[in-house]
């Protein structure tokens, strides 16, 4: 009785284990800033016209590259944990970048827009539209 109570309980633990889903491909490429919004401190509410330079690019190896108006301002490695921050019935992937997993961000795809909202609530959220390559 023991043993089957044992693999009853292994069985059901697999199979209500779920495999975490990689995020959409269709976050790799460039993204460039279109609005941002709310926080306390940084930066302030603004709305940014296309061509404006400032943009986000993520690369299928995990590598990123950021832009502020056409410049390069810093590069390095992102991650994203599938399925990490719950709000009710949704369910939200987070992304962080290098190492620095304290400040991380939600990720939101709509169509082509991306958002970036930070857990900190001092930073302001940033909403990304895809662009071509």
């Amino acid at each position: 009785m023991k043993v089957f109570t044992l693999v009853a309980v292994i069985a059901i633990c697999l199979l209500s284990c779920t495999k975490p889903q990689p995020l959409s491909p269709y976050l790799f490429g460039k993204w460039e800033v279109r609005k941002t919004y709310g926080g306390f401190i940084i930066p302030p509410d603004s709305t940014y016209k296309p061509g404006n330079g400032n943009i986000m690019q993520f690369n299928g190896d995990s590598t990123y590259s950021h832009f502020n108006q056409n410049v390069l301002v810093s590069k390095g490695v992102f991650h994203i944990r599938t399925g990490a921050f719950k709000n009710g019935a949704t369910v939200y992937d987070e992304i962080y970048f290098d190492s620095d997993s304290s400040a991380r961000s939600l990720i939101i795809l709509s169509g082509d827009i991306l958002t970036l909202k930070p857990l900190i609530p001092d930073i302001s959220t940033t909403d990304y539209q895809k662009i071509g390559d």
